[in-house]
């Protein structure tokens, strides 16, 4: 890769190795993390995340980070060539930031992301903007030149999840993140809001800042974790607290993103207006909505006459509720789980 002030959007995958073997709730492949099958879930997702990029930013570069040393085969589509004749970068990166067994229970690969983040740091300009998302996410219309530009004064923006500031999310309570922030040298009056980890939206700047941080924040903990004490559990817990220390515009995505749940017998947030964010973050879609879609481009029938129609499209393949039929044992589960956390938080 060379440095360049070309902006950049880009997704990720991990592939887990046997001694990696991880549990992710939103993937519906019954086979472990380390199975092909598991993994082709996610190589759909890319190839889905980069053709309804690419429909919107051709001034943009785009790449994709992975750990795999191959690019995987998937039935109907040649993946490496679909990556070449798109213009698709594929940047191999190994995982600097491995988690231990025990470290927490769901994911174990989530500090993959600042491997990623230490690798641009040398690449990236200060001015260059760096759009990385997760892989199970679209666009339904152009990010850039919609979004306003980054700068010194603002490095970063922010998808805030909920606004909420009394939480639980992935095993930490937002008493805890404050907590933790005041460990870390950052002191807050109230808990501080939760950004999501889908969506990383930085110029050079804040980029150069996290990978200088990140590996004595890593060590610490690790010895947080060894001594049986709150700790921040995934990357979107780190970057919530580098948001803060690095001044950034918290929140500022809030208008672009939304973390849509689709699946009615867990939880559905889904609205009319949504449907006009630019960027839509679909976990429950991955073997629904995102399979629709790749068979779609594998069959060369990905073209659309206009907007529109792409929009229509990308509504009735990822929103439709009947993506996820009613479960009503589901939907009982989801609602003792509810209350659980509910008395968690009230404790």
């Amino acid at each position: 890769m060379q440095v360049t002030n070309k902006d950049i959007i880009a997704t990720w995958v991990y592939l887990d190795g046997e001694e990696e073997k991880s549990k992710y709730p939103n993937n519906t492949v019954k086979a472990d993390s380390a199975s092909a099958e598991f993994q082709a879930v996610y190589w759909r997702c890319v190839v889905v995340f980069f053709a309804s990029s690419l429909r919107f930013h051709k001034e943009q570069r785009h790449l994709l980070f992975t750990n795999a040393k191959e690019v995987p085969q998937l039935p109907g589509l040649d993946l490496n060539a679909f990556f070449k004749s798109n213009g698709i970068e594929v940047v191999h990166v190994a995982n600097k930031y491995p988690l231990p067994k025990g470290y927490h229970a769901n994911f174990r690969n989530q500090f993959f992301e600042f491997s990623i983040i230490e690798h641009m740091a040398k690449e990236i300009s200060d001015s260059t903007q760096f759009l990385m998302l997760d892989s199970d996410c679209i666009f339904s219309k152009p990010f850039y030149p919609a979004i306003q530009p980054l700068d010194r004064e603002t490095p970063a923006r922010t998808y805030v999840v909920d606004h909420e500031r009394d939480y639980l999310i992935n095993g930490v309570t937002g008493k805890e993140m404050r907590k933790l922030f005041s460990h870390f040298g950052l002191s807050m009056d109230n808990n501080p809001y939760y950004s999501g980890g889908e969506a990383l939206f930085a110029n050079g700047i804040f980029i150069k800042n996290v990978a200088k941080d990140f590996p004595e924040l890593f060590k610490e903990l690790i010895n947080l974790w060894k001594a049986n004490k709150s700790k921040f559990n995934e990357e979107a817990h780190v970057l919530s607290f580098f948001y803060y220390k690095y001044g950034t515009d918290i929140g500022g995505l809030d208008t672009t993103v939304k973390r849509m749940w689709t699946n009615a017998n867990y939880f559905r947030n889904v609205t009319p207006e949504d449907h006009q964010l630019p960027i839509w973050h679909l976990p429950n879609e991955k073997g629904t909505g995102f399979v629709t879609m790749f068979n779609a481009i594998a069959q060369n029938q990905f073209h659309f006459k206009d907007q529109e129609s792409y929009l229509a499209y990308c509504k009735d393949a990822m929103l439709n509720p009947k993506n996820h039929p009613v479960n009503y044992y589901k939907r009982f589960k989801q609602h003792v789980y509810l209350i659980l956390n509910k008395l968690r938080l009230a404790n």
